[in-house]
């Protein structure tokens, strides 16, 4: 054991020589093993080691006892150790986490405290090769994807301290095995009666479900560490993917959004759009989220159709919406954005000059000017209009039934209204909004900053008549 724990922990650089550690010990048969084990390879590690206890609250005498238990083999093995306690049923209530969730949160607090104050950077604790078999079991059935059944590694953050890593020394290690060892060497473990409690689920899967399977298949505990080990690998590579899309520019980190660049995001595969949106929702919430299947598959739908102005609910009070020329990650009670265009007034009819310029008011005017076929501008630059010759062109908000035929919809047309009720266009901008009209067919609309042209008039390099449209803005 000491053996195959030794080169575990070289050939994973666990422990750094000369680094202070602190093992994180129950006073169970792991993490008095782990202990143990630690204290006899201390000197040829070079390192030097502090136990930390933690009394959950939930056990009253007995917990305490086990605390006692803790620092006083701590002692008797010249290791130093800290104790801490909390009334984690009362945290519970407090924060609205279930037991288990809160004595979790309420220990790893307590572990990442305790190193900061004593100068320990690496945590060690005493997952073994069956708490691994569990975790996969348990993030299968709470609908994982392949990270979830990547189960535990041999280190990582420490969960909500990320400055701290934990280290898991024996997670390769059988349970038998540890068993054996703290007979061999008259290791007196406590036992942790809540361990035997099946109402909480890990141990239900422990005592019920993993038996069970062992029936069928006497090796389940090697098989599913097995399958945490590929999917760990290849869940690194679809990491590795991700950080080069971010790196190259798929997506643009500001204040109070993500902003997913549609191109970029469109050309990646399904499986890299996912992880995409879960880590744009992480940034944007500040935390971990599970963004469960369903969330995920249709907000991926939903960006993958593109249709400008849909909202699709992600959780933790978060949205995806659908832009122009970007998806947005964002809060859901973040406003949308002002319109930054000029608007007109239900009874205006303004002639436009072409080419040359029609003011508007001291703030903005419309710049009319002939285009050459190569020149036809995009979108978000202007509307490139096909007109003919002698065409009455004028400027004028929305009016009842207006209709035109968007891209997209192969020439048909759709009431204007209904397109902007669709693109969740808010009901204040959109009587007001400016559409050019030709020969009194409304030709073209500004919404934000980008130019919706109709079919009926969209410029291609192969027409003339070719007129291009632009507002400026006076200051």
């Amino acid at each position: 054991m000491l053996t195959s724990l030794l080169h575990t922990i070289r050939t994973q650089s666990l422990i750094p020589p000369g680094s202070r550690l602190m093992v994180a010990v129950s006073g169970g048969a792991d993490s008095l093993a782990l202990l143990h084990m630690l204290c006899e390879l201390a000197p040829v590690l070079d390192c030097r080691l502090h136990a930390a206890t933690f009394d959950h609250g939930l056990r009253g005498a007995a917990g305490s006892a086990d605390a006692r238990f803790v620092a006083e083999t701590a002692a008797a093995w010249n290791v130093a150790v800290t104790v801490g306690a909390a009334d984690v049923r009362a945290l519970a209530q407090r924060e609205k986490l279930s037991i288990e969730a809160a004595a979790r949160q309420a220990r790893y607090d307590f572990l990442a405290s305790t190193a900061r104050q004593i100068g320990a950077e690496r945590v060690a604790v005493a997952h073994h090769a069956g708490d691994q078999a569990e975790t996969v079991l348990l993030h299968l059935l709470r609908g994982s994807g392949i990270r979830g059944l990547a189960g535990m590694a041999e280190q990582s953050p420490l969960p909500g301290h990320p400055d701290l890593t934990v280290i898991r020394p024996l997670l390769a290690v059988s349970r038998a095995a540890i068993e054996a060892y703290c007979r061999e060497h008259d290791l007196r473990p406590r036992e942790d009666a809540t361990n035997t409690d099946i109402t909480f689920l890990r141990n239900r899967l422990r005592h019920e479900t993993l038996p069970y399977l062992q029936t069928i298949n006497p090796q389940i505990t090697r098989v599913l560490a097995q399958l945490a080990d590929v999917a760990a690998v290849e869940n690194a590579y679809l990491e590795q993917q991700l950080q080069a899309a971010i790196a190259g520019g798929a997506a643009v980190i500001t204040p109070e959004r993500i902003h997913l660049k549609r191109e970029a995001f469109q050309s990646l595969h399904p499986a890299l759009q996912r992880r995409l949106v879960a880590w744009a929702v992480e940034q944007v919430a500040g935390s971990k989220q599970d963004v469960d299947y369903t969330h995920m598959i249709t907000a991926v739908a939903v960006a993958r159709r593109g249709r400008p102005g849909a909202v699709v609910a992600l959780p933790g009070g978060l949205r995806l919406r659908v832009d122009y020329t970007t998806y947005l990650i964002e809060r859901a009670d973040t406003p949308l954005p002002e319109i930054e265009t000029p608007l007109l007034d239900d009874d205006e009819e303004i002639p436009v000059t072409i080419p040359g310029l029609t003011p508007l008011s001291a703030r903005w005017g419309l710049v009319a000017e002939f285009a050459s076929p190569a020149d036809v501008p995009t979108p978000e630059t202007g509307a490139a209009l096909t007109i003919p010759p002698g065409s009455v062109v004028t400027l004028r908000a929305r009016r009842a039934g207006d209709r035109f035929a968007p891209p997209g919809l192969d020439g048909h047309t759709q009431k204007i209204s209904r397109w902007l009720v669709n693109r969740k266009i808010a009901r204040r901008w959109r009587d007001r909004l400016p559409l050019l009209t030709v020969n009194g067919t409304v030709a073209a609309l500004l919404v934000g900053e980008r130019w919706i042209v109709s079919e009926d008039f969209a410029a291609r390099p192969d027409h003339q008549h070719i007129v291009h449209f632009q507002f400026r803005q006076f200051l």
